[in-house]
Parts: C-alpha cells; sequence; structure tokens
C-alpha cells in the first residue's frame, strides 16, 4: 500500500465520517427515525476495516464484518437489501482538461440491483458531462450538471432494476464540456 495513503484509523475526522455515514445508512436502510445513536469503533474493529479498504464487497459483507451487533438488529429484508449492494470507497481526485475524456469502469456481480455514480468538481464556472454505457449495449447520457435543476458542480445518476443491472463493466465517460486550464473531479 503507498505510504503517502492515510489508513482509516489514522485520521479521526474520517472514522467521524465513516461512523456518521454508516449511522445515516442504517437509519435510510430501516426507515424508522432513530433519536440518537452512538458508536465507536475498537481497536480490532479498524483493523478489519483498514483491510477491507477497496475491496469488492457488498454494504451487508462489510457491515457484518465491521459492525456485526448493527447488522444483526436488521431484519431479513434490510439484511437482503444491503447484501445486493455494492460497498464503494472514497477516490482521489483525477484532472481534466477541456474537450478531454477520461474512462473510468466499474464490475457489476449478479444480483446487484442498484448503481450510484456521483461526479463532483469544485470550479461552477466548469462544466462537464458524464455518460454511462452498461455491459449489455445500452447507454445513459451524457448528463450535463444542471439536469437535476440545481447547478452546483455535480451530477448524480441513479439506476435501480429489482431483478438486476446487467452483470458485467459498466463503464463511465466524463468530458471536459467547459474547463479553464484544468479542473479535478472525483467520481
Amino acid at each position: 500500500m503507498n505510504e503517502n495513503k492515510c489508513k482509516i484509523g489514522e485520521n479521526k475526522s474520517f472514522l467521524r465520517f465513516l461512523t456518521a455515514l454508516l449511522i445515516f445508512l442504517i437509519v435510510i436502510i430501516t426507515e424508522i427515525p432513530v433519536q440518537a445513536i452512538s458508536a465507536e469503533a475498537t481497536e480490532e474493529q479498524l483493523k478489519v476495516m483498514n483491510e477491507l479498504e477497496g475491496s469488492d464487497i457488498t454494504i451487508g459483507e462489510y457491515l457484518k464484518k465491521t459492525w456485526p451487533q448493527f447488522y444483526d438488529e436488521l431484519t431479513e429484508e434490510q439484511k437482503e437489501r444491503v447484501n445486493r449492494w455494492n460497498r464503494s470507497w472514497p477516490k482521489d481526485p483525477v484532472s481534466i482538461e477541456e474537450k478531454d475524456v477520461n474512462w473510468h469502469s466499474q464490475n457489476i456481480s449478479s444480483n446487484i440491483t442498484a448503481l450510484n455514480i456521483n461526479l463532483k468538481w469544485k470550479n461552477p464556472a466548469s462544466n462537464l458531462s458524464l455518460k454511462i454505457y452498461s455491459p449489455d449495449g445500452k447507454s445513459f447520457g451524457p448528463f450535463y450538471d444542471g439536469f437535476d435543476n440545481i447547478t452546483n458542480g455535480q451530477i448524480y445518476f441513479f439506476i435501480r432494476k429489482d431483478s438486476g443491472l446487467s452483470t458485467g463493466e459498466w463503464w463511465y465517460a466524463v468530458k471536459g464540456e467547459t474547463v479553464n486550464g484544468t479542473e479535478k473531479y472525483t467520481l
């Protein structure tokens, strides 16, 4: 592993963010309002989180290994749902210039029913576009900032198919439509 990258347990702000994100996901999954939940990761949990970082697993598998007490409290329907969702990981920013196209991909395995893509950049004067290609030859987009009626340097794409998404490599094309110099983005 690159020594310049920080481990999850070495950055308390990131750990707090990760804990808050986990709590948020649990609240969304259960669809029941929660007044207060508090959780602190043990040293053993931090070790497991570091070992799992970047691996291709579902949210359910991640919860079973890192927060088994939360996973055990889920209903069977909730467990079925989180066992179908891939766990995503923070990525380093990528740079793009005007008219350039950067390609990204993600492998979707069987039983995955939803895909979220969140393209973000900082400079609101820049405009990027996003086009998605499925393994079965379908394309979605291109989408531009503002297609959701909000111009905020972000394109959020969500697709869901209860019978399962097409398995295989999904490709995303990010194009620098209007960029002054270079623009950094995350996907």
